[in-house]
Parts: C-alpha cells; sequence; structure tokens
C-alpha cells in the first residue's frame, strides 16, 4: 500500500491577476483547494516545496495539504498547469477527498518476472497499458501494482485488466478487456514450396497505445 501522505505546507493568498506574475518570480506559485464539501481557497506554496510534493504524490496518491489557518485537508491533484516553454510550475489544483470514502487514482503497473514464450526468440512481449484506473480508499492507494508475467507461455497470450490480481479494498474501474501485456509472433518462419524455400514475416503486434496527459498551458493570471 502507498506509503506515508505527502505533507505539504500552504498560506493564504490576496494576491490575484497580473500580480501573480511577480508572485511567480519570488519563488511562491498560486494554487486552489476545492471540493469535498469545503469552501474553495485561494492559496500559495513555496514553489520547490510544491513542486517536490506533485512530483512525489503524482495524481494517484494523497496530499495532505496544512494550510495556515490550521486546516489540515487530505487532497489529490486535479489540474496542473505548466509554462509552455519552461515547464515551470503556473499554477496547481487540489481537490478535497474523504478518507472514508473511495475515490477513483490512476495506480501504475509494474511488470515482473519472465515470459515463458520470448525464450529461445519465438516471441516477443509488449505492453498495452502503463497505468490502471482503480476505486479504492484515499489512504490505501497502492504505490503500483505488479504484474506477472510469468504466464505468457505462448504466442498470443496476454494480460488483460479483468486478470489483474487487485490487493484487498482495490477495484478496477478500467475497461476490462484492455490490455496490459501480451506476446506476438517474431520469429521468421520457413514454409518449403517445391524445391525451395520461401521466408514469410511472422505477424507482429502493435504496442497499446498510452494516453498523456498534456499538463502544459500559456501562463495564466491567477
Amino acid at each position: 500500500m502507498a506509503t506515508d501522505n505527502v505533507s505539504l505546507s500552504v498560506d493564504p493568498r490576496e494576491v490575484t491577476g497580473k500580480k501573480v506574475r511577480a508572485l511567480r518570480r519570488s519563488g511562491i506559485t498560486p494554487i486552489h483547494l476545492y471540493g469535498g464539501g469545503g469552501p474553495s481557497l485561494t492559496l500559495q506554496a513555496e514553489t520547490q516545496a510544491l513542486r517536490s510534493a506533485v512530483n512525489t504524490a503524482g495524481r494517484a496518491q494523497p496530499v495532505s495539504i496544512e494550510v495556515g489557518n490550521g486546516e489540515t485537508a487530505l487532497t489529490f491533484v486535479r489540474e496542473i498547469a505548466q509554462h509552455p516553454v519552461s515547464g515551470e510550475l503556473q499554477h496547481v489544483d487540489f481537490i478535497r477527498v474523504d478518507a472514508n470514502q473511495p475515490v477513483p487514482a490512476d495506480v501504475p503497473l509494474t511488470i515482473v518476472g519472465e515470459a515463458p514464450a520470448t525464450r529461445g526468440g519465438g516471441g516477443q512481449f509488449l505492453r498495452g497499458i502503463r497505468t490502471v484506473l482503480v476505486s479504492v480508499l484515499p489512504l490505501e492507494v497502492p504505490d503500483d501494482i505488479e504484474v506477472s508475467i510469468e504466464g505468457l507461455e505462448n504466442i498470443g497470450d496476454n494480460i488483460r485488466v479483468e486478470d489483474l490480481v487487485l490487493p484487498d479494498g482495490v477495484e478496477a474501474l478500467s475497461p476490462p478487456d484492455q490490455v496490459v501485456a501480451r506476446i506476438a509472433m517474431t520469429r521468421v518462419a520457413a514454409v518449403e514450396v517445391g524445391d525451395g524455400m520461401e521466408v514469410e514475416e511472422g505477424e507482429e503486434g502493435e504496442e497499446g497505445e498510452e494516453g498523456a496527459e498534456g499538463a502544459e498551458g500559456d501562463e495564466s493570471d491567477e
């Protein structure tokens, strides 16, 4: 299961509009906190600490936000705005969650083991999706889900979302037929034709498409 929560100390923010550019230049990044039945708060955080929290938690792990007025909120990163050229953080939105209510989370899939079908060059291992969307309590989000490929023994064998072994309390939300891993043919087959040999290329599978969330946007004035 997930390690200790990522924590982030923030302060109320009074600077808005074009003045936030000066705020960013001073090493402070504007953020918003909303949802979960609480008020929408206009806040700010030290840029380096915010970057560290976002990089560590991603969109799958909770962030415990400590507001200057004494409030502590369990949150997830909802939106990230970055400068289109420099990639620097421009703004981050956090959404409150209830520790006792399941939330959707994208959890990385970690491939373990070796597929027997790839031994001897007969098969090629291909990755499909790299994360799986699950429903789980915020404080129980797994760091990753291991996928053993030891059972892929033949060309055409695959592992789908419905085959994943999930921890207790974790329910898959991704389509059950999404491919996580599969074996495609790579061996060149020699087929005898009359007195000679004709070489035919074995069918090769295509690697599953991966979504890339665009986090970049134009610099905004919050």
